[in-house]
């Protein structure tokens, strides 16, 4: 299986010989959940100091400072995310004074020995009882607990966007319809009580009666299958179908037979993250594309990229999906509107405790 690049955005990801197909390990956690486990291990019920910024060359700023025995822990949050900081206590200078009366050293020169970039005259030390629960909050509403994934059907000698649009589910091969329910399940829209990733619900059938769903490993999971979405004959764009898959940051590609995709022809600007899967054997030959300014990801794609249809490789592939979409929000697409969001809550906070 191979994909043409063309004049496209995207490129293939290289394969790694000495990789394997893995079940879930750490690199699962998202930051923002390694974070929060920090904190609560950490600081979370620990007598410790909380310095906010409303303002600062660094934006907003929520920073936890905890000495745990000759050690100093720092979690500084801002705009670009949270950074988890430790230093030697010996690393940090206290007067003659501060040392005798046990004054603990200056903030000033506590986070310069942390971060020559922390900017601690903007920070104030704020003791409202309250805080720490409030900052893990904000944490946790950062977390994402569901996840869309598209996933189009190419026919063999199909090779484009348009063409894999326009693709009907009665029609398609028992390797799909397999290839679905490894997957997920298929479940009906009408009444549908978890997660829905925009589609219908109501029993009007306006994206069509069923969709696909999983929950994986806490998280939620709707793939908007384009086979299932309303098929519209005079409509050569589909435009339906590409609404839902159009904005999808992942979508898959189940191709029947070994094709070279024209990647140019993928036109949506949200499509970040493209998974080419054809069977192979008893298991799926698997091709990633990602566009470019998304970030390497874990985990590494095997050479042969190969994998079956156990649950140890459906973990692995699921895997690959969702770390792929967390790596695209690094990109110039989404990293600015993450910081924004993270620019509101930050201010939130330090604009309700500081006085």
């Amino acid at each position: 299986m191979s994909v043409v690049v063309g004049n496209s955005d995207f490129r293939p990801l290289q394969n790694n010989p000495s990789a394997k197909i893995t079940g879930v390990h750490e690199s699962l956690l998202q930051e923002c959940e390694k974070d929060i486990i920090w904190y609560r291990e950490n600081f979370f019920g620990k007598p410790h100091d909380n310095y906010l910024a409303l303002e600062s060359t660094k934006g907003p700023l929520a920073i936890s400072v905890i000495q745990d025995g000759n050690i100093y822990k720092a979690l500084v949050r801002s705009i670009e995310g949270s950074e988890r900081l430790t230093v030697e206590a010996s690393a940090v200078y206290q007067s003659a004074h501060r040392k005798l009366f046990k004054l603990g050293p200056k903030v000033e020169n506590l986070m310069s020995a942390f971060s020559s970039g922390i900017p601690a005259r903007s920070l104030t030390l704020v003791k409202t009882p309250g805080l720490a629960n409030e900052l893990l909050s904000m944490e946790e509403r950062q977390v994402i607990r569901s996840y869309k994934f598209g996933v189009g059907y190419c026919m063999a000698g199909q090779t484009t966007e348009a063409e894999m649009m326009a693709n009907r589910h009665e029609t398609s091969s028992p390797a799909f319809k397999q290839f679905l329910s490894f997957l997920g399940e298929t479940i009906e829209l009408r009444g549908w009580k978890g997660y829905r990733a925009g589609l219908d619900v109501s029993g009007t059938n306006q994206t069509g009666t069923h969709g696909v769903y999983t929950k994986w490993q806490g998280y939620e999971i709707m793939f908007h299958v384009s086979t299932l979405l309303p098929y519209n004959e005079k409509d050569k764009q589909q435009l339906e179908r590409k609404r839902h898959l159009g904005n999808d940051i992942v979508v898959i590609v189940f191709q029947d037979t070994d094709e070279q995709f024209q990647l140019s022809t993928i036109s949506s600007h949200q499509n970040h993250i493209l998974a080419f899967v054809r069977p192979e054997g008893d298991g799926y030959r698997f091709v990633c594309a990602v566009k470019q300014g998304v970030p390497a990801f874990i985990p590494e794609i095997p050479d042969p990229p190969i994998f079956g249809k156990d649950a140890v490789s459906r973990d692995f592939f699921l895997h690959c999906l969702v770390n792929g979409e967390r790596a695209s929000y690094k990109s110039t697409s989404f990293a600015p509107k993450i910081s924004r969001t993270r620019s509101v809550l930050l201010c939130d906070v330090a604009s309700k405790h500081i006085k």
